[in-house]
């Protein structure tokens, strides 16, 4: 038996899960999770593609986590995938272990790691890893599996074979699956109105950066009226790379002096041009007009009203002003730099603060109010 505490220790889960799919004869391998993504998936894929005939998938749905692209990977690698979606956000599918078995032996990991690239990489999560011995474990090994074979025949309404594309695309529009590319707004547990009762930094933990580049989220179709919400629907519009001193205006020594601002460039979205995206699209539906000194008339200036989320803490709105730099025959428009600055304002004493140095800055647009934003930092 081995106890792992992933990120407190310099372990993580990935190592013994791919320990436990790579047993020897294998015949049979079970994953259960609350939550699967396909980044999380695929840190699995070079070891369940060769076992995938007999391998099947628990996941959850119905819980705002678990994404289309993740069932749509699980059913291109070939495991048998079942969703089971409670029918209520009240009660949600939590079960999480990787487990297989041999003719003499089982391995089974046991804990809090779901599917994904948080769970098996950096979040500090905790399981058992145990070895059974078939014949000396029979009982448990049978109760364990017969339990798992109950739950497909008695909640036939609520354990749901994966199948193909179309089901998939039937529950995505349903709400039951949601799309990897859209990440989830912030719904911060907590609200403040000031911002210097938290100064604690980010928890330095044994594990290794993850970097990844997402794409940009496909252009969103028109707004369709609906019924009223009962909160602002928010999609994500940008995403910085580890925010630096320059960024938050911290100053780097006793004579800086800080600009106030932060230029919005392409960050951690790939395949964005930083000279037009955020003028012509981010922040196309505000009101915008040329600066009114005749030597800056190139520069365009807007403001807008932003929502301050900082490590998952609500400290309300903020006027934010922005500006653009209209001209294209400048050195930097030719090098495809920035043309678009956001300018702190009033919200500069929310984050120029030491402990938010590498954190990560989202930034979303309402999309009923597209002149309403939040910004996030965690």
């Amino acid at each position: 038996m081995r106890f792992l505490l992933q990120a407190v220790n310099n372990e993580d889960h990935l190592t013994p899960a791919r320990e436990v799919f790579g047993m020897a004869d294998l015949l049979s391998a079970t994953i259960s999770t609350a939550f699967m993504t396909e980044s999380g998936l695929s840190l699995l894929q070079s070891v369940l593609e060769p076992i995938a005939d007999r391998t099947r998938i628990f996941v959850g749905i119905r819980n705002g986590v678990t994404t289309v692209q993740s069932i749509q990977k699980a059913l291109e690698i070939g495991c048998e995938t079942y969703m089971v979606d409670t029918g209520t956000r009240q009660r949600i599918f939590h079960p999480k272990l990787y487990y297989s078995r041999s003719a003499l032996r089982s391995k089974l990991l046991l804990g809090s790691a779901n599917l994904t690239m948080g769970g098996l990489r950096t979040n500090i999560e905790a399981s058992v890893l145990q070895e059974f011995d078939v014949a000396d474990d029979a009982a448990f090994v049978n109760d364990l599996e017969g339990k798992l074979d109950a739950l497909i025949s008695d909640y036939p309404d609520h354990v749901i074979r994966a199948i193909d594309a179309t089901q998939l695309a039937d529950l995505q529009r349903a709400g039951r699956l949601i799309d990897e590319r859209k990440r989830r707004p912030p719904e911060p547990a907590g609200s403040s109105t000031d911002r210097s009762l938290d100064a604690v930094p980010r928890m330095l933990l044994h594990t290794n950066p993850v970097n990844v580049t997402r794409p940009a989220p496909p252009p969103a179709p028109p707004v369709v009226p609906a019924a009223p919400v009962a909160r602002a629907r928010l999609e994500q519009v940008w995403e910085s790379k580890g925010l630096t001193r320059r960024h938050l205006n911290i100053p780097t020594g006793a004579n800086t002096n800080p600009t106030g601002s932060m230029l919005l460039g392409v960050g951690a979205w790939e395949g964005v041009d930083q000279r037009h995206y955020f003028r012509d699209e981010v922040f196309a539906a505000l009101e915008w007009e040329p600066d009114p000194a005749p030597a800056r008339a190139h520069i365009e200036r807007a403001e807008t009203v932003m929502r301050l989320i900082v490590k998952d803490v609500d400290y309300g709105e903020r006027r934010i002003h922005l500006s653009h730099n209209t001209r294209t025959d400048t050195a930097a428009y030719q090098q495809r730099n920035s043309m678009t600055g956001l300018h702190w304002g009033e919200a500069k004493p929310l984050v120029a603060h030491e402990d938010l140095l590498g954190r990560v800055l989202k930034l979303y647009r309402e999309t009923d109010a597209p002149t309403r934003f939040t910004l996030e930092i965690d």
